[in-house]
């Protein structure tokens, strides 16, 4: 079984408690901060054409489409696709959404002008492609916004190591739960020691890679987790928080 199969069968049984998540953040303060953050690095443009990569339950789709743009959101998983179908049904939204693999899109050159992906490129068996791709489908003056952590270097660090099993014993006292929850825990932690990103420096890795394969500009930022997660989240995410990576074409 190749890793992009396996990667795919593990996301698939991840869906309906991802789908649970974004729920909770449709409905308390990151709906709007999540919208906010995107559109403050959107290029300026009444309605934007998006494409959310790896959208997952919908949410992006969601919010940015009840702002007024166009969205497609793709995701590798049938399952992803299916709930976020259901919940855009449920909230009254009208976006594209299809089942592709990131690494090798279906659209033409040129064809949108912000693509979106939040917690994707952690994922990916070969994230130099997807980027790749994804300048490729830009059009001149677009922009990409990546959300990410590095949430596993930890596992080829001894000091973080050390520091995370200390994070993770004070995580379980403060909330009951450690600060990774899957449904197949055994196959995530087997897949987080094979996938290309867990054991890089980062964002310092997309930044250099997106200068390589051409992009005109390079951005990011460290600070996001202070807009779109509470304080409890912050706490739990201590030791990978998150960060925003961008590029225009």
């Amino acid at each position: 079984m190749s890793l992009n199969i396996r990667i795919k069968n593990y996301w698939e049984g991840e869906a309906q408690g991802y789908s649970e998540f974004i729920d909770n953040e449709l409905n308390g303060f990151e709906r709007k901060a999540w919208s906010d953050l995107v559109l403050e690095y959107a290029p300026l443009k009444e309605s934007l054409d998006i494409l959310d990569i790896g959208t997952g339950p919908g949410f992006f789709p969601i919010v940015l489409s009840q702002g007024g743009h166009n969205v497609t959101g793709i995701d590798l998983t049938e399952n992803m696709i299916e709930c976020a179908r259901l919940n855009l049904a449920r909230e009254g939204a009208s976006a594209k959404l299809m089942t592709m693999d990131c690494q090798d899109l279906k659209f033409p050159d040129n064809s949108f002008d912000l693509l979106v992906c939040r917690n994707l490129t952690w994922t990916l068996d070969d994230p130099a492609r997807a980027y790749q791709e994804w300048h490729r489908v830009l059009r001149p003056g677009g922009r990409i916004l990546v959300f990410d952590a590095c949430w596993y270097l930890h596992l080829f660090d001894e000091n973080m190591k050390i520091a995370y099993e200390k994070k993770e014993k004070e995580i379980l006292t403060k909330y009951g739960h450690p600060m990774h929850r899957h449904k197949d825990e055994a196959e995530g932690e087997a897949l987080s020691r094979k996938l290309f990103m867990s054991d890089k420096v980062r964002p310092q890795w997309d930044l250099d890679i997106m200068l390589k394969i051409g992009f005109s500009k390079v951005f990011a930022d460290t600070s996001v987790g202070e807009r779109i997660l509470n304080e409890q989240q912050q706490d739990i995410n201590s030791m990978h928080p998150p960060f925003l990576v961008g590029g225009e074409k």
